[in-house]
């Protein structure tokens, strides 16, 4: 398989399959995205909060080294691209819940490979290299940039319209394509090629709040998040977690518990201005899929980035670009030819 270009079609435009067409655009591949833009996506309510460790064991996060510092270079070059301004640093504050959790975040901050990320401040810790990209305010410009080149189409897929040729392509209601890729979160698991694909679908809600009077120069986190946002006094708050739940209708007792959380958290009146929920395709075993289909070569996958999308896009959608354009090797641990 050569670098010979070819007319791709992608199913979603969220921040997989935006990041994935920009960079097969860059390779000079012709790319039409296509999405029904449904509001409660999981990209469209995703905070884009960018955090190099895993709370549990307190340690780097998967493919540290791949991914950062890089990450935010990543989206600045996407900001030039496209003319928007949507991914920024803060440092996170981790407050510990209590003695045991101080000390265990404490000795691994001691350790050599930890001191550049971890730094002690009181009774809680300061974590470095975090951010937030603004996951909406990327893919409307991604959007934008699509729709003046006539590549993004807005309605919904539907499988009973593809048709395989003999030639090896793909038919789209009249359109020929060399490639398909499947980068529709929740939706995967109706996808009648990809749908043996083991997820464990997790329901969240985010809040948009206003906090007067909070500092906005840094993430706040203790189970629960605080995000800082461009506008004053607003933040974004979440998550709760509803395991195997694929519903997307807000329940006030969420919004409540959050609520109260960040005013216990911060000492400060947070009153609520939205309130969205969203299903994210999660893996069990943290692991995105990417590849193509075992038997049909010209479907391709990529799904199941989960909470640390924002993060593992800047590594994963350029090496899914890679080898759609020239057969490049996938990482072992997403590619899916690990399951088939």
């Amino acid at each position: 398989m050569g670098n010979k270009p070819k007319h791709i079609l992608i199913i979603g435009s969220g921040l997989a399959g935006s990041t994935l067409a920009l960079e097969l655009i860059q390779r000079g591949h012709f790319v039409q995205v296509m999405d029904n833009l449904a509001p409660n996506a999981s990209s469209r309510v995703a905070a884009g909060i960018i955090n190099p460790i895993v709370p549990k064991g307190v340690k780097k996060t998967w493919k540290y080294q791949e991914i950062f510092p890089s990450v935010f270079e990543y989206y600045r070059n996407f900001e030039s691209i496209l003319g928007a301004e949507f991914v920024f640093e803060y440092p996170m504050l981790q407050i510990h819940a209590n003695d045991n959790e101080r000390f265990e975040w404490r000795k691994r901050g001691a350790v050599t490979e930890m001191t550049e990320l971890l730094a002690p401040t009181g009774d809680n810790t300061i974590v470095n290299s975090c951010g937030r990209l603004d996951v909406l305010q990327f893919l409307n410009a991604a959007q934008i940039e699509l729709e003046k080149k006539n590549q993004f189409i807005n309605e919904q897929f539907l499988s009973t319209d593809l048709i395989f040729l003999e030639s090896g392509k793909a038919d789209y209601r009249g359109i020929s394509f060399d490639e398909v890729i499947f980068c529709e979160g929740i939706g995967i698991m109706q996808n009648p090629w990809f749908n043996y694909l083991f997820f464990d679908p997790t329901g969240g809600d985010i809040l948009t709040v206003q906090i007067p009077n909070l500092p906005q120069d840094k993430i706040i986190k203790q189970k629960q998040w605080i995000v800082p946002t461009k506008e004053k006094d607003i933040f974004l708050l979440g998550s709760t977690f509803h395991k195997q739940s694929i519903s997307e209708v807000q329940n006030p007792a969420d919004a409540k518990f959050l609520i109260e959380r960040a005013e216990l958290i911060t000492g400060k009146k947070v009153t609520l201005i939205k309130h969205q929920r969203a299903v994210r395709p999660t893996v069990q075993n943290r692991r995105p899929y990417l590849g193509r289909h075992h038997t049909f070569k010209n479907l391709s996958v990529y799904n199941g980035l989960g909470a640390k999308g924002s993060a593992l896009c800047s590594w994963l959608s350029p090496m899914m670009a890679d080898f759609i354009s020239k057969n490049a090797p996938l990482n072992e641990e997403v590619d899916i030819s690990r399951i088939q």
